[in-house]
């Protein structure tokens, strides 16, 4: 291969790297290693390195790239994108199948005419006396006697054959992930766009296209890929893959995922595209969206076409005549789906045929044509113990029930949450108990009932705590209108636990991001009288002799660590702000605070009115009374401002450019620019800044929704991908003449 030119040569690496990913993804029979893999693709990234004039859009080398993103905007889905409705009951699934047989079957159709027909002549001669009209009515009433038994034998005979629809049933497994719409258009990858809220959703693109198993153009197999191409299915994190990052993370003492839908969920909201690439997502297509230009039968049709395309589908789908043959795969399947390499939660049933779904509809939330039938998570039977009271970081008191260790759903299990007070008031839950516990999600154990029955003496209903079980503080419970107790939170904002759990998030990633800090760290370093604030974290750099005298320091782990604590500093407005734990301050409205005021200085100023009420590009903000409430009762307590006075004497970046200033000609409102290349005239901080003072925003993708693609030198595929979807192009200098930076 090394004889070709490079551009030949280059096109030839592409396409044998897609060939095995085919081949490892959609076909499931690799026959290259892992290794052989990784050369193939170190070649084309050393060919496309040095003659960057041959690189392509849709080229392998591009799925990682780009600067880490700073937000994801909202997309609309051209077709909306339901959830399903779900049962765990298979007489439930059955009374699904017949909804469907009597609103599809031909014949109950004709005869449910013929009925309504005879009724409507019925009521025509039913006014008159004469003898022609009585021998009408006598002739309507034996006929739609006759046609009433018509429809009942037909329903019967349905009932007995399993309610067959033409075309017959798709049973497909059910995979625990996050559900995604992939866009091609013209055949290359465009965007990548969650659920959401089924009419709109986040713009993932960049991250998605990190994943092996989606393909970033698509392959002929299947036929010419159509125009426009929604591929919709699951993004999830193999069970492999989620045991190797727990494993990671404990090894660095961070706080390990929930499950694997969880961190497949956090995943792609990462903002660096290069953290989604270390994780190993994987995809699986099971529907569609918006498609032009491909005609298909049915479901079963349209997963071979996929197939084709080169998308990967599960190969447990199966096809079914009638619902008896359904609830028979699903009961064999819920025997195997322990040992799948990916977590299964149930089995989705279809209507196969597509003109059959368009005539079954949807209501306002779920299809009719699909449902999901959910297996039961495993559950055991054990003894309470006790109930602890753990503090979390924004003072929140959740209970925790210590038992009789049970195995359950492949672990053994000793602790489960009780969630709040009012639960279990509700569930009737007593130490001394004999409890039922399963796993939510397969992964959480929590109690979902106790036996009272089985009590031999009486037992006392546990009481809430009065004062916090760490620093003995005062406490305040919330509820909600009936009555019913929801949480129950310390007050005392220097309680330690409380601390502990913000110094924890604080460190984590999504917020300041500081390596070396996990969870076990910040225990280690509070227990050795090293970390009692926020402060505390910059000023480890003047303890560095201490620090290395540490169980498991040394003085590479240590300088790694003080690096990362300095490297923080620069985080900014945003991330400080999500990373305070205060209440009801994520993320997201940490980036709306900062785009806002642009320091902290000036968000403590603002007035609590105006912070409540302002609009962003016409819109409400979502920041409200309870947020600005919550906020202001941080920032101008006694403790929240010695925590921002730490931050400013550490050197604390607490500014952000503000991108939201009143009265900015936003030319470029809700519209997403994308600059790549090497620039000279400004920094990338300061171009990106310019567009989203102008109202866009910054992205790192080229996508059919980029508004301008804005290069400098060694631009790369990007231009490739914006002529390849008419996204007008201009220079470094163009910009600054269009669009002048101060």
């Amino acid at each position: 291969m090394s004889d070709l030119a490079p551009q030949a040569e280059a096109a030839a690496l592409r396409e044998e790297i897609r060939r095995h990913d085919r081949l490892y993804y959609v076909d499931a029979a690799p026959v290259i290693s892992d290794r052989q893999y990784d050369a193939l693709l170190a070649r084309l990234f050393e060919l496309e390195g040095r003659h960057p004039e041959i690189a392509t859009a849709d080229s392998p080398t591009q799925r990682v790239g780009g600067e880490p993103l700073e937000g994801f905007r909202t997309v609309l889905h051209a077709v909306p994108m339901y959830s399903i409705d779900n049962t765990y009951d298979l007489d439930d699934l059955s009374e699904w199948a017949r909804r469907c047989f009597e609103a599809t079957d031909p014949d109950l159709a004709a005869g449910r005419a013929a009925l309504a027909a005879a009724e409507e002549q019925f009521v025509r001669w039913k006014g008159r006396r004469d003898s022609e009209a009585r021998q009408q009515r006598t002739a309507l009433k034996t006929r739609v006697a006759a046609l009433d038994q018509q429809l009942e034998r037909v329903l019967a005979r349905a009932a007995e054959q399993g309610y067959p629809v033409p075309g017959g049933y798709i049973v497909e497994p059910k995979i625990d992930g996050v559900a995604v719409s992939l866009r091609y258009e013209q055949g290359l990858l465009v965007q990548a766009v969650t659920r959401g809220d089924g009419r709109a959703g986040d713009d993932i693109t960049q991250n998605v296209r990190t994943l092996r198993s989606v393909p970033l153009k698509l392959a002929a197999e299947g036929g010419p890929p159509p125009a426009v191409l929604e591929a919709r299915g699951e993004i999830y994190l193999p069970r492999q893959e989620f045991e190797r990052l727990n494993a990671e993370a404990a090894a660095n003492g961070a706080p390990p995922f929930a499950n694997p839908r969880n961190a497949a969920a956090g995943t792609l909201k990462q903002l660096d595209p290069r953290v989604v690439a270390e994780r190993r997502l994987e995809f699986a297509a099971h529907g569609r969206g918006e498609v032009r230009g491909a005609a298909v039968a049915g479901q079963a049709a349209w997963l071979q076409r996929l197939r084709g395309w080169g998308l990967p589908v599960s190969s447990l789908v199966r096809t079914a005549a009638d619902i008896r043959e359904v609830g028979r795969l699903i009961e064999d399947f819920e025997v195997r789906r322990s040992a799948l390499a990916f977590g299964v939660d149930g089995m989705v049933v279809k209507v196969d045929r597509f003109d059959l779904q368009e005539q079954l509809g949807s209501t306002s939330r779920f299809p009719r044509w699909c449902i999901a039938y959910k297996y039961a998570a495993e559950q055991a039977e054990t003894l309470l113990l006790r109930i602890d009271w753990q503090v979390g970081k924004t003072g929140k008191l959740t209970p925790r029930a210590t038992m009789e260790p049970v195995f359950v759903a492949g672990t053994t299990v000793r602790h489960a949450t009780l969630h709040n007070y009012g639960e279990i008031v509700r569930k009737d839950i007593r130490v001394g108990d004999r409890v039922v516990i399963e796993k939510a999600g397969e992964i959480i154990p929590q109690v979902v009932r106790s036996l009272a029955a089985a009590r031999t003496q009486p037992l006392p209903l546990p009481l809430p705590p009065d004062a916090c079980p760490e620093c003995g503080g005062d406490v305040e419970a919330d509820s909600d209108p009936s009555g019913k107790e929801t949480a129950r939170y310390c007050l005392n904002p220097e309680c330690p636990a409380q601390l502990r759990e913000r110094l924890i998030h604080f460190a984590g990633r999504g917020q300041m991001d500081i390596e070396g800090l996990g969870e076990k760290s910040v225990l280690q370093l509070a227990e050795a009288g090293l970390l009692t604030t926020f402060g505390d974290i910059y000023a480890l750099r003047d303890r560095r002799s201490q620090l290395v005298q540490l169980e498991r320091m040394g003085a590479k782990k240590v300088d790694n660590l003080l690096a990362g604590i300095e490297a923080s500093k620069q985080r900014g407005l945003a991330r400080v702000l999500a990373g305070l734990g205060i209440r009801h301050v994520g993320a997201a409205v940490a980036q709306v605070l900062a785009a806002r005021y642009g320091s902290l200085d000036a968000l403590m100023a603002a007035d609590r009115n105006e912070l409540a009420t302002f609009q962003v590009d016409g819109q409400e903000s979502g920041i409200g009374p309870e947020i600005t409430r919550s906020l202001g009762n941080f920032l101008h307590g006694v403790s929240g401002r010695r925590v921002v006075e730490e931050l400013r004497q550490a050197g604390v970046k607490l500014t952000t450019a503000a991108t939201y200033a009143a009265g900015a000609d936003r030319i470029f409102a809700g519209q997403t620019l994308v600059v790549t290349g090497k620039l000279h005239r400004f920094t990338r901080e300061e171009i990106e800044q310019r567009i989203r003072e102008l109202g866009g925003r910054a992205a790192s993708s080229v996508s059919a929704n980029t508004r301008l693609l804005v290069v400098g030198e060694n631009a790369g595929s990007k231009v490739a991908a914006a002529r390849e979807l008419g996204v007008p192009v201009v220079t470094e200098e163009e910009f600054f003449q269009r669009y002048a930076i101060e």
